[in-house]
């Protein structure tokens, strides 16, 4: 299973289905609160725009988070995931406390009441975007899945399913596949961001496609990476645990 949207469908979704819980919400609390004394409708407004404006920049460090647990732990993803999911929410509680504190809202930089209502209803549609980034990062592709490369003077474009393995050469890129090499000028480190997860970085000089890796193998202090066409390539110290 592939899912093909962007992570940018994928935020305007995010940021669309917590508009649609703000307004839910909102009524629900008129419609219930309505005849209280205490109740005040632009308190609810506060409180719920809080969750909403607050809670984007917080889905995208989510996601990035959630790859970078997907690409360093994958076997223990989802565990991992719902440890840190925990964690998101507590910290989003306790930010949004602060920022209701500074506005006048609270006495106290944590509160109860306010314990009370986050945990109680909003704490799960925050829970439930999270889960939903997780189901995404795990099933989504690389954002390319052509890239452009040059044999001499020829430009080629050609899928990155081709491609074994990449070695940095200067201010070139060398690219192997099973029986050629093609060249670009480009920095290691701006296209390993382009293409996890689907490939990894091994050394400061080597990215390697992960559907290419057979074994790992150690020679005395030294650690390599084995492909499955029988190339050796060292792990540099600092890229250690190579988790494929």
């Amino acid at each position: 299973m592939q899912i093909k949207w962007s992570e940018k469908k994928f935020y305007v979704l995010s940021i669309g289905i917590l508009i649609v819980m703000f307004a839910l919400t909102l009524l629900q609390n008129f419609i219930r609160y309505r005849n209280h004394s205490s109740y005040s409708v632009w308190i609810s407004i506060v409180y719920l725009s809080i969750s909403i404006i607050l809670f984007i920049p917080v889905i995208i460090l989510t996601v990035r988070l959630q790859r970078y647990l997907k690409n360093r732990f994958s076997r223990g993803y989802w565990f991992l995931i719902m440890l840190s999911a925990l964690g998101i929410l507590g910290l989003f509680y306790l930010l949004s406390n602060v920022i209701l504190h500074s506005l006048g809202y609270f006495d106290h930089f944590v509160d109860v009441e306010y314990a009370r209502y986050y945990f109680g209803r909003e704490a799960l549609y925050h829970l439930i975007l999270i889960m939903g980034a997780a189901v995404f990062v795990q099933f989504s592709k690389s954002n390319t899945e052509t890239i452009t490369v040059y044999k001499g003077r020829k430009k080629i474009t050609m899928p990155l399913s081709l491609i074994h393995w990449i070695e940095a050469e200067g201010h070139y890129l060398n690219f192997y596949t099973e029986s050629d090499s093609f060249i670009k000028r480009e920095r290691l480190v701006s296209l390993a961001k382009q293409l996890e997860p689907e490939f990894i970085r091994i050394h400061r000089k080597y990215l390697v496609n992960r559907n290419e890796i057979s074994a790992t193998e150690k020679d005395k202090r030294d650690e390599f990476l084995v492909l499955k066409s029988g190339k050796r390539l060292k792990i540099g110290q600092s890229f250690k645990p190579i988790n494929w």
